[in-house]
Parts: structure tokens; sequence; C-alpha cells
């Protein structure tokens, strides 16, 4: 069987007292225990980096790390994990850097491919190449 792709909204729900609260918390035990697999895209991780605080008031950059972390280190999530990893470990500890921009910062180290940004001073502080200007 293909693991299916988890939604943010079961990572939130899972962290609220609404009436899907215990089924996404079931699912997510059950991912978490190896039950199930699912697929966990960089784009969900996006959302929970931006998301989390919204939901849990007052966590913080460092505890919404942790969490995604802990999620990368369950059995049943399926992804690049080196990669997902990588990212949110430079996510967590750059102040000011966006969770994209550190996804592409690993990508483009891993691969030794550019990335094309204006964002230059960020990923150049990543030690990935950005060029002065956008190539055509």
């Amino acid at each position: 069987m293909v693991p299916g792709v988890v939604d943010t909204n079961v990572f939130i729900h899972a962290q609220t007292h609404d009436a899907l609260a215990d089924e996404c918390l079931d699912f997510l035990e059950a991912i978490e225990e190896a039950r199930l697999q699912a697929r966990l895209d960089p784009m969900v991780l996006h959302e929970l980096s931006y998301a989390l605080p919204h939901y849990r008031r007052g966590m913080s950059r460092d505890e919404v790390a942790e969490y995604l972390l802990v999620i990368l280190a369950w059995e049943g999530i399926v992804a690049d994990k080196s990669t997902l990893i990588q990212s949110v470990e430079r996510w967590r500890d750059t102040d000011g850097l966006g969770f994209v921009d550190a996804y592409l910062a690993v990508v483009a180290s891993t691969e030794g491919a550019p990335v094309y940004s204006k964002n230059v001073r960020e990923l150049r502080g990543q030690g990935v190449v950005v060029p002065d200007r956008l190539p055509n």
C-alpha cells in the first residue's frame, strides 16, 4: 500500500481540544508507532513552522523546531528525512531565516546548485551560491 500524504491540519487538530482532536491524535500515534505510514511533504513542515505558534500561544521557534524534529523521527513518517531535518535545524538556528530559505539552502548545498533569489544576504549566510543577477 502506498503511504498517503498527511496534511498540516491533522497536526493542528491534534494540538487542540476540538471535535477532531482525538481522531487526529490516534492517527498520529499510529504513525509514530509505525502501525501506519504517511508521507510528510516539506510544505507541511513549512506550514507548521508558522501555524503552530498561532494555535499554541507562546510556542517559541525552538519549541516548534523540536516538535518538527520529533515528528521526523517517527518510524511511520516517509520523507527525505535528512534534508528536512537539516532544514529544520538551519531554520531553528538562524534568526530571521524563513523555513523555505532554510530548505532551499539545504537542497542547494546538497546538490551543489545555486539559489536564484533576491534574498541574497540570508542565503549567502547559509553558505550557498546566490548569483548577483538572475540569468536570462
